[in-house]
């Protein structure tokens, strides 16, 4: 990804260049071990396809990444802000943290990229200054044909791995989207040859899976050792030169447990800023956590750099936080509470968050009429738990009688995998592809009264949610917030391999 060539040249020569990747904390893709006791009950597998094609801009922005905050206990008894407020003082401390010092890392050009003219590796793809770098970078499908040979597997997640050059440092890291292609196989270490699309996704260095062949089980690789947080971070002087390799840094502590404060989209804050994200394992973020080390590749997403860790033994925790020491901006964490009572007079009966394929284009969720009489959503409203709000506004907004009404990014069938959407939101609402909430309003009413309330997450107890499938609910008037009236979809529709009922009865109805 190159967000500002200049800015990154200019950095480079401003630093002394050194190319030497320092082992870190983590030998392995995760699993029980270095997080110890301390990671127990604070972790939870990520089941769901945090793929890198999230959806549009988080708001993420996730997610994109997800809006469903509700689990947090909301301690206060008013709008005090908690832990996010600045207590007045008639002294002014002086600072005496020392400055971080300029980044000593440098780019050996001449023994990472290709000789030009020859077979493409990740350096040339990934930096700017290769002779044989793609330029202009391509933003739009297909994509760059590339291939690359002995490339060794750095992280596996459930729809997305990293992979890297041997010889690592800046520069050596790439994504790779399998978009629902087998990587069941794959395991970190493992030596592969892959071909696929090279492009840059809403900025993201990705490529687009065509076929992954392991060639030998290897060693997995060393992180790189970051000194400071700060160079990493989204506004640090050299994430670029990380982006999709495998990072550790030590000693840090939570700062923030809700970085996109209201919304909640599944990530925390650590020292100097930098961003931890929940593609393979989510964090209860709490403020006073502390991290002999954090581990994992380094990935852009809806605006910001994070790490990924990949299981508890990347989160090295060494101190848990008070369950209660979380960051807050308003007391009410979400505007309909998991209780609140609803009428039912329209059901959120199926969600589509997480598709296989143009995630954007694809997403969708099906409203039921449970009654036997037309009801007119016209002038209705869908809302989440963070600041997203959409107007049902449109001619054809009549559902029948024990009949459907289908919502969606697209109403294109050619390219939003035949879903037969009835009303589009294009880019004025979005699913994220982790934790999400789904609010139903009559806004027609007076008070706007709240006619369902739905809940969605990727974690445990959910099981329903799995990518390419739709959560079903299975009791029409059951309760929405619950994991236990979900399933996953389980019919064929449209054009591709994802599985639902849009417009029709639920698999899972009973």
């Amino acid at each position: 990804m190159n967000r500002s060539t200049t800015l990154i040249q200019a950095t480079l020569l401003a630093l002394t260049l050194t190319f030497a990747g320092i082992a870190g904390c983590s030998d392995d893709n995760g699993g029980n071990g270095a997080g110890g006791d301390a990671a127990d009950a604070t972790t939870s597998p990520d089941t769901g396809a945090d793929s890198i094609e999230a959806d549009t801009a988080e708001g993420d922005t996730g997610g994109a990444d997800a809006t469903d905050p509700a689990d947090v206990e909301d301690t206060a008894a008013d709008d005090t802000l908690v832990a996010d407020t600045l207590e007045p003082t008639d002294t002014v401390i002086a600072d005496t943290t020392p400055p971080i010092p300029d980044p000593d890392v440098v780019v050996d050009l001449a023994n990472t990229c290709s000789a030009e003219g020859g077979k493409r590796n990740i350096y040339d793809i990934q930096n700017p200054e290769c002779f044989d770098h793609i330029s202009p970078e391509p933003t739009a499908s297909p994509g760059f044909y590339v291939e690359l040979t002995g490339v060794v597997v750095s992280a596996v997640f459930s729809d997305t791995f990293f992979v890297q050059e041997l010889a690592g440092g800046p520069y050596s890291g790439i994504a790779v989207y399998a978009h629902g292609e087998p990587t069941s196989g794959l395991e970190v270490g493992d030596i592969v040859d892959v071909t696929g699309y090279y492009t840059e996704y809403f900025e993201n260095s990705q490529i687009y899976l065509e076929e992954v062949t392991v060639k030998s089980a290897g060693t997995p690789p060393a992180p790189y050792f970051i000194e400071y947080p700060a160079w990493i971070q989204t506004n640090g002087p050299i994430p670029e030169l990380f982006e999709g390799v495998l990072v550790t840094v030590t000693n840090v502590e939570t700062v923030h447990t809700r970085p996109d404060c209201p919304n909640d989209y599944g990530e925390f804050a650590i020292t100097d800023n930098l961003r931890v994200d929940d593609m393979g394992i989510h964090w209860t973020a709490h403020l006073g956590d502390e991290f002999s080390s954090i581990t994992g590749p380094l990935n852009y997403s809806f605006g910001n750099f994070k790490i990924e860790p990949r299981g508890e033994a990347d989160l090295a925790a060494t101190e848990i936080g008070a369950a209660a020491s979380v960051s807050k901006c308003i007391a009410s964490e979400c505007r309909a509470p998991l209780n609140a009572a609803v009428t039912h007079r329209v059901i959120i009966n199926e969600i589509m968050p997480d598709p296989y394929g143009g995630d954007m284009n694809q997403e969708w969720f099906e409203l039921y009429n449970p009654e036997s009489e037309p009801i007119n959503v016209n002038g209705w409203q869908i809302r989440d738990c963070g600041d997203q709000a959409l107007e049902l506004a449109g001619p054809n907004l009549t559902i029948p009688g024990r009949g459907y009404l289908v919502i969606g990014m697209s109403t294109n069938t050619a390219t939003n995998g035949g879903v037969p959407v009835d009303l589009g939101y294009g880019g004025g609402f979005y699913l994220p592809n982790t934790l999400g909430a789904i609010l139903l309003y009559d806004s027609t009413a007076t008070g706007a009264t709240l006619v369902d309330n739905t809940r969605y997450s990727a974690f445990e107890p959910w099981t329903a949610f799995q990518a390419g499938r739709s959560i079903e609910r299975i009791r029409a008037t059951g309760d929405g917030t619950s994991e236990t009236n979900w399933k996953a979809g389980t019919a064929s529709f449209g054009t591709g391999d994802n599985r639902g009922t849009p417009g029709k009865r639920n698999s899972a109805a009973q």
